[in-house]
C-alpha cells in the first residue's frame, strides 16, 4: 500500500512540477525521503512468522513447542513451521531450548509483540 501511495504522489508531482516546486518545503521533502527510504525495507515478520507467532501467543498456556505439534495444530507442514521458528529465533521472538526434537518457547519479545496485519 505504501508503494502505491508513493507512486501516486510521485505522479502528481511530475504532472505539475511548478506547483510541486512552489509547495515543496524542507519538511515535506524530508518526510518523502524518509518514506522512500523505508519503502524497500523488509517486514519484521514473514507471513508464516505472523501465523506462527499469533498461534503461540493465542496458546500461551503451553510453555514449550515442537514444530510438529504446531504444524498439526495449524494444519500445515512441519518443515514450513521449522523454518518460521528458525527466523523467529534469529529475530528474538522465540528461544530454542533443545534438540532432537527441537523445542521452542516464546521470549518476552514474542509474547508482547503486537502483530499488525497490513492490507
Amino acid at each position: 500500500m505504501k508503494e502505491q501511495f508513493l507512486k501516486f504522489v510521485s505522479e502528481l508531482m511530475n504532472a505539475n512540477p511548478e506547483l510541486t516546486e512552489k509547495l515543496m518545503n524542507d519538511d515535506v521533502k524530508a518526510y518523502l525521503d524518509m518514506l522512500n527510504d523505508k519503502a524497500d525495507e523488509k517486514p519484521i515478520l514473514t507471513e508464516n512468522g505472523k501465523v506462527l507467532l499469533r498461534y503461540l501467543q493465542e496458546n500461551k498456556d503451553i510453555r514449550t513447542w515442537k514444530a510438529k505439534d504446531v504444524a498439526d495444530g495449524l494444519g500445515v507442514s512441519s518443515r514450513g513451521i521449522s523454518g518460521a521458528f528458525r527466523k523467529l529465533v534469529a529475530d528474538g521472538f522465540c528461544e530454542k531450548l533443545g534438540q532432537n526434537p527441537a523445542v521452542y518457547c516464546l521470549t518476552d519479545k514474542g509474547t508482547n509483540f503486537e502483530i499488525i496485519d497490513e492490507e
